[in-house]
């Protein structure tokens, strides 16, 4: 990376725009960067780091603004910056974020922040992003390396390289940590202790896991079964054997429980069928004294049936009268309407025909308007012809007024145009004139301003001269002591001793920092130890009591898990109490359906009867009518199909009513439905009784009331149970949290006492420092109060001779500048005299550019006045040709507008057009036509109505009836007559099952013998259901209780299988833990992981420093890379990055807090400078081509400084350019290069030497 020129406007200390050309300064190889204390020397260097990166080294970063306070309010801050990184040439433009006066109003607006990022290429400068993050990845990948880096690599900052000389482990961690990336080995630290902790949790909760399997098997099992188990059976020792033997004893419980089930369950069969048989013989005894009860009741519905067969009968015959008779009022209805409709079209048609017209009449009137409206039709394209003329009549009239206006218009013009033409010429040739004289007034103009601008550069100067004399007289008088005959000289001699005692002053800012450090953390030590002792006995204290009550939580969580351990058992028991509560509630229900069903089958066997007679009844009467139907089928010419003669002299006539082959099918399958019915019905009785007979045993002789109160004790029982066993999972969790925190606070606690004893010992080691530190300072301040007070004073003197020196050069400028100013102007110039001079050539050239510049658009106006006047003449001569063609038109189309009128008014008659002519024409004929059409609907439907009045007579009287009267009254609904037949169909089919049941035998039998005992027979069912029960409910308890501990003792395997690798794994993690973290005996060092790492880079940082620091101390000194900690440092983390000066004249180790102002900075230079080879180097970016090293050089004496410049000279190799920050002025003498910073009232500015 090479820096070619840097631009920088309104930033740091410079309010205006300087430039910094390093590729000049980088032709020597060497250059000074000096100035006066506070100028802005550092401020170059921040910009370069800012163009870079966005942002400036060290806690400058922090500040609120990078812009200057003395800039322009309008003006923003700005940093561009040409450098070549990898063979690339790139402008970079930053500009940071500040604050504007607003463009309206009072107040301030933030600017947001900007970048431009370009590249050189052969096109020119092309634009790379704009972005900020863009821009800094880009930058950071061609370099390869962050901002803390190049800052250290590019920028040497001494100051800090002091401090890391002297810093602590934690202190020169950080800093390593900013350079060399350890995050990885970091992560691995962390990630390995969050994995003990993680493990070790994990460990204890499988284990917990085992307990709490072990103990929801003791509650499962209870007392008797524990008590079974062997003595050697031991569930911590040996949880999966204990397990095991537990299962065995289950299992042999299960085999002895169900052997007394079984002999219950016999006796309760037998007790069963004593009791069904018995139910048995009573039913039967019951249905048959019903039967005999509703055959008497029968008996006295004989006159009803009677009646019901004669009205259905009337029914039938009016059934074959009634569609005629409906069809002759149909036709009724109809001729009315069409008779009305008639006289309606008649009375809309009235005015067109005479009173008497008749349909002759209608059909002639509508043919003559027929062939009207034809023939208008003809003419109605006329019309619309004589429309048109029209409109083009009109357009003609108004043509010839238009071209009329613009003949007369075009006169008026062509009069004027030959005047304008004429004027515009002669303007022409004036414009002309005055271009050719621009030259020599120009010529002119410039001499007068050359004169003018050396009149009054003679004459500032002779006022800067003046001002440049009071001021270095000012400054000379403010001195603290007199200047001397040569104050040039002596001024610089003053100037070099303030900063040589300011140099050495440093090394006592350092010390009077380090001590008011150690004040501030001595007073925080101390408040630490107060609050960490109060924290101790407070922990302590709750450690007191939490052992018991973490041994009462654990005995509440047992209570727990026994009760968890006991519901299954009880769960099982409210399950059958409810299958036998549900079977109680079913078999009442079933006897309530049972009873309904037979009565469906009776009614199923009823209409089964109907449809079998009914069936019957038709299959007889078509035989008796076949002959009837035989000769419906007879015809003439063919063999009758049973005497096989073709002649039929007298057929039979059908029997009225006759049924037909259809009917018979018909009943035939509403017969066979009927009996499929009843079957159906039959069956579902059976399935019936099968169910309430299987409900009756599930209900194990229990009523409903009787069930549903031992199911509620049940429930209840186990209510308080899940109650109990529903606290587990919290009590779980109590038990698990105050273990925790036991665990937690025994780890507190020791926390607390190493960091106790951690804290007294760094108490001692900084009061000892404090008390040193505070000796060395009272002897060098003097009697000043301290180092700030000091510097202050030797700063204010400093500034005093600096800006005396300033003024002394500036004096002498300012004359140089006067006498060279003065040799150029003549004598006795005056500034008035020259400025009237350029004043009057100004005016003579301006009125000529003025003259000259109205050339084009005079040209152009002559050129367009020629082309118009020809325009103008040849559009006169189209106008009157286009005139002349329009008054023929016009005559043409009045002729044919006289003509058209007289055609149309002819045949309009009295309507206003032909179009409404033919309009009323067409409105007439289509009257007329309605009126006939409606004629002759009605005298069709008159016809109609007569004869179906007629056919409906004769079939009445045919039927049986006096009248169609007769016949309509007769007639009854589809719903009547099913509802009439439906009675006659149950008086049958009630009295044949009447009769069916009482011939029975079945229960003729049961009737005729004694009847059962019931009482006995249930009272003996219950005592052995409930015996049963008793036996059913231990051996599912048992089955239970040995299927709950089959699922617990897999559960325990599977739970001890997860506990030995969680064991293993908690045993390898704390171990790699704690050798990552520096606390296993194995790590040799006791140094952590990322310390490790850190050291190793330090030791490499020590080598190439060491190459440079022997030269420069002269063979005396080198760097020590310690892995043991630093003096001082407590803390884990600062182990193996410890630093000794080894001294070659002694041959003695010494700390780095015992080398002098001077040996410190070579020490530091040449650790900045090994340090920056190893980033470079790691980082693996482009060599960097110009480096800066930051102050320092006033505490060396002047071989020491030979030897450094001759070090920083050898960078130069490769073409490498070294800046040197710094104000000692004997740099000024040995560095040619130089770039100076001017600070002012107003702000600084850069002067390139």
């Amino acid at each position: 990376m090479r820096l070619h020129l840097l631009r920088l406007t309104a930033f740091g200390s410079f309010p205006g725009t300087e430039e910094v050309d390093f590729d000049a300064l980088s032709e020597a190889g060497l250059f000074l960067i000096h100035g006066p204390t506070g100028a802005g020397k550092t401020t170059v260097l921040d910009a370069v780091c800012f163009a870079l990166y966005g942002r400036v080294p060290g806690q400058r970063d922090k500040a609120r603004s990078l812009r200057c306070d003395h800039a322009p309010p309008g003006r923003g801050p700005v940093v561009e910056l040409e450098v070549t990184i990898r063979d690339r040439r790139f402008r970079i433009t930053r500009s940071p974020a500040w604050l504007r006066p607003k463009q309206r109003g009072t107040g301030l607006v933030e600017e947001k922040a900007k970048t431009r990022v370009e590249e050189l290429t052969p096109a020119g400068w092309t634009a790379r992003t704009t972005r900020s993050d863009e821009a800094g990845h880009l930058i950071g990948e061609l370099l390869g390396m962050n901002a803390d880096q190049f800052c250290q690599v590019a920028m040497l900052p001494q100051g800090e390289f002091a401090r890391f000389l002297r810093a602590d482990g934690e202190e020169r961690r950080r800093l390593l940590e900013r350079l060399f990336s350890v995050r990885i080995y970091t992560e691995v630290e962390r990630w390995l202790a969050e994995r003990r902790t993680e493990t070790g949790r994990e460990q204890q909760e499988a284990w917990r896991e085992v307990e709490s399997v072990i103990d929801r098997m003791r509650g499962a099992a209870g007392p008797e079964l524990l008590a079974a188990l062997p003595e050697t059976a031991d569930p911590a020792g040996d949880p999966l054997g204990w397990s095991a033997a537990l299962l065995a004893a289950a299992a042999e419980a299960v085999a002895a429980t169900g052997a007394e089930e079984q002999r219950s369950a016999d006796a309760l069969a037998s007790a069963r069928a004593a009791l069904e048989a018995g139910r048995e013989v009573a039913e039967r005894r019951r249905r048959y004294e019903a039967a005999l009860a509703r055959r008497d009741e029968l008996a006295l519905a004989a006159e009803e049936r009677s009646d019901l067969e004669s009205m259905l009968d009337e029914a039938a015959r009016a059934d074959r009268v009634s569609p005629l008779i409906r069809l002759a009022e149909q036709r009724a209805e109809a001729a009315a309407k069409a008779r009305q409709l008639a006289g309606d079209a008649i009375g809309r048609a009235g005015p067109l025909i005479g009173p008497a017209a008749g349909a002759a009449d209608l059909e002639r009137l509508e043919r003559e308007r027929r062939a009207e409206a034809a023939r208008l039709e003809q003419l109605l394209p006329e019309e619309a012809r004589l429309t048109a003329v029209r409109g083009d009549l009109a357009a003609a009239r108004e043509r010839l007024t238009e071209l009329a206006a613009e003949e007369a218009r075009l006169a008026e013009r062509r009069a004027e145009l030959p005047d304008e033409l004429a004027r515009a010429e002669e303007r022409l040739a004036e414009s002309r004139l005055a271009a050719a004289r621009i030259p020599g007034l120009a010529a002119n103009r410039d001499a007068a301003a050359a004169a003018l601008a050396a009149v009054r550069r003679r004459d500032e100067l002779a006022a800067a001269l003046a001002e440049a004399r009071r001021a270095e007289a000012d400054a000379l008088a403010a001195l603290p002591e007199p200047a001397g005959p040569d104050p040039g000289r002596s001024l610089a001699e003053l100037e070099r001793a303030r900063r040589d005692e300011l140099v050495k002053l440093e090394e006592r800012a350092a010390e009077e920092a380090r001590l008011a450090e150690i004040t501030a953390r001595l007073a925080g030590l101390r408040r630490e130890i107060a609050e960490a002792a109060e924290e101790e006995a407070a922990v302590r204290a709750d450690l007191t009591g939490l052992p018991d009550e973490l041994k009462r939580a654990e005995e509440r969580l047992a209570r727990a898990r026994a009760a968890a351990a006991r519901l299954p058992g009880l769960e099982a028991e409210c399950r059958r109490a409810a299958e036998r509560l549900a079977a109680a509630q079913d078999r009442d229900r079933l006897a309530a359906e049972l009873a309904e069903a037979e009565r469906a089958r009776q009614a199923a066997v009823d209409r089964a009867q109907e449809a079998r007679d009914r069936f019957q009844e038709i299959r007889q009467a078509r035989i008796e009518g076949m002959a009837g139907e035989l000769a419906r089928e007879l015809t003439p010419g063919e063999p009758c199909p049973v005497c096989g003669s073709p002649d039929h002299p007298a057929p039979a006539a059908p029997a009225d009513a006759a049924p037909t082959a259809e009917d018979e099918q018909r009943a035939q399958d509403e017969f066979e439905a009927a009996r499929r019915a009843r079957e159906e019905a039959e069956r579902r009785v059976a399935s019936m009784r099968a169910r309430l007979d299987e409900v009756t045993r599930r209900a194990e002789g229990r009523g409903t009331a009787e069930a549903a109160a031992l199911l509620a004790a049940a429930e209840e029982a186990m209510a308080a149970e899940r109650e109990a066993a529903a606290a587990e999972p919290e009590l779980a969790a109590e038990a698990t949290e105050l273990a925790a925190r036991l665990d937690r606070l025994r780890a507190t606690a020791e926390v607390l006492g190493r960091r106790l004893a951690e804290h007294r010992a760094q108490e001692r080691d900084l009061a000892a420092e404090h008390a040193r530190l505070a000796a060395r300072l009272a002897e060098a301040l003097g009697e000043d109060r301290d180092v700030r007070a000091r510097r202050e004073r030797l700063e204010r003197e400093l500034g005093l001779l600096t800006a005396a020196a300033d003024a002394v050069a500036a004096a002498r400028a300012a004359e140089e500048a006067y006498r060279q100013a003065r040799a150029a102007v003549p004598e006795g110039a005056e500034e008035e005299a020259a400025r009237r001079a350029l004043e009057e050539a100004d005016k003579a050239l301006e009125s000529a550019n003025t003259l000259a510049a109205e050339e084009s658009a005079l040209a152009e106006e002559r050129r367009r006045l020629a082309e118009e006047l020809a325009t103008v003449e040849e559009r006169a001569r189209r106008l009157a040709i286009e005139t002349a063609e329009t008054r023929t038109r016009l005559e043409r189309l009045t002729e044919e507008e006289a003509r058209l009128t007289g055609l149309l008014d002819e045949h309009r008659g009295e309507d206003p057009s032909l179009a409404a002519r033919l309009e009323r024409i067409t409105a007439e004929t289509a009257l007329l036509r309605d009126a006939a059409e409606a004629v002759e609907r009605a005298r069709l439907a008159e016809q109609e109505r007569e004869r179906a009045a007629a056919e409906a007579e004769a079939a009445a009287a045919e039927a049986g009836f006096r009248g169609v009267a007769d016949a309509k009254a007769a007639i009854r609904t589809e719903a009547e007559r099913e509802e009439m037949a439906e009675r006659l169909r149950r008086f049958d089919a009630e009295q044949a099952a009447i009769e069916a049941e009482l011939a029975d035998p079945e229960l003729a039998a049961a009737a005729a013998g004694p009847a059962p005992d019931l009482a006995a027979l249930e009272q003996e069912h219950e005592r052995a259901e409930r015996e049963h029960a008793e036996r059913v409910s231990a051996r599912d308890r048992a089955r239970s209780r040995l299927d709950q501990l089959t699922d617990l003792a897999a559960e325990l395997e599977a739970a001890h299988r997860r506990y030995l690798p969680a064991a293993e794994r908690h045993r390898l993690a704390r171990r790699m833990a704690e050798l990552t973290g520096g606390t296993s005996p194995d790590n040799r060092y006791h140094m952590r992981l990322s310390s490790y790492v850190l050291g190793e880079r330090l030791r490499q940082v020590v080598d190439a420093a060491n190459d440079r620091l022997d030269r420069m101390s002269g063979g005396r000194y080198l760097l020590e890379h310690d892995l043991g900690r630093v003096a001082g440092d407590r803390g884990r983390s600062g182990g193996g990055l410890a630093l000794r000066v080894l001294d070659g004249w002694t041959g003695a180790a010494r700390d780095p807090a015992t080398l002098s102002g001077g040996e410190s900075f070579i020490a530091s230079l040449a650790l900045a400078l090994g340090l920056a080879d190893v980033v470079a180097a790691e980082a693996g970016g482009p060599e960097i081509g110009t480096l800066f090293v930051d102050e320092g050089f006033g505490t060396l004496d002047e071989e020491t400084l030979d030897d450094v410049l001759d070090i920083l000279d050898g960078l130069r190799e490769g073409g490498r350019t070294v800046g040197i920050v710094s104000h000692v002025a004997e740099l000024r003498l040995r560095i040619p290069a130089r770039l100076q910073v001017v600070k002012g009232r107003s702000g600084s500015r850069l002067v390139h030497a």
